[in-house]
């Protein structure tokens, strides 16, 4: 994806986690189905935003039960056109946390450009990324397996804002971790 901000290596307190999902039909803008973002001040949540995305296309079934999501939740919902300047006011110019951020950045970044012929820029952390540096007595370093390392709640997965959450709480626990290494 186009996004050119720099991929860092290092927790900070302030940032803003973001997740999309999907219609797993493909992976252009009129296939994303939630948008979400959770702003962090000093590692705790300060700001949230959410929205649900009407697709171009029909959800495919696995994902339906996967994340909940169906075509008849997303009738009245806004195009993703209609959102996403707002979600990028809502970024500002935040260091963008998520699990393989890269493709979700990436998503944003190529929506944004779609509809206002500019990209974004912005620095991310990649849980994904730390995970494997960090963890390597971790069975994988899917969000659900690093969930049930850490002891992070996971009560529902596959939605953008339970997924930030979830996402944000893992980052502070390998934070923690990484801290304790270090001494």
């Amino acid at each position: 994806m186009r996004n050119t901000g720099k991929n860092l290596l290092q927790f900070v307190p302030d940032f803003t986690v973001i997740d999309l999902e999907m219609t797993g039909r493909g992976n252009g803008v009129g296939d994303i189905t939630e948008i979400s973002g959770i702003r962090y001040r000093n590692y705790e949540p300060v700001e949230r935003f959410t929205k649900l995305i009407k697709a171009t296309r029909k959800v495919l079934p696995f994902v339906v039960e996967m994340t909940g999501i169906s075509d008849e939740m997303l009738l009245g919902a806004p195009r993703i056109e209609a959102v996403i300047k707002d979600f990028v006011e809502f970024l500002g110019n935040d260091i963008i946390l998520g699990h393989n951020v890269d493709f979700d950045l990436g998503m944003v970044d190529k929506a944004y450009r779609e509809v206002h012929g500019k990209g974004l820029n912005h620095n991310h952390i990649d849980t994904l990324r730390i995970s494997r540096l960090l963890n390597d007595d971790s069975e994988n370093h899917k969000l659900e397996t690093l969930c049930k390392y850490f002891d992070v709640v996971r009560l529902l997965g596959h939605r953008g804002i339970e997924d930030c959450e979830q996402t944000a709480q893992v980052y502070i626990k390998m934070r923690d971790k990484y801290n304790l290494l270090a001494g």
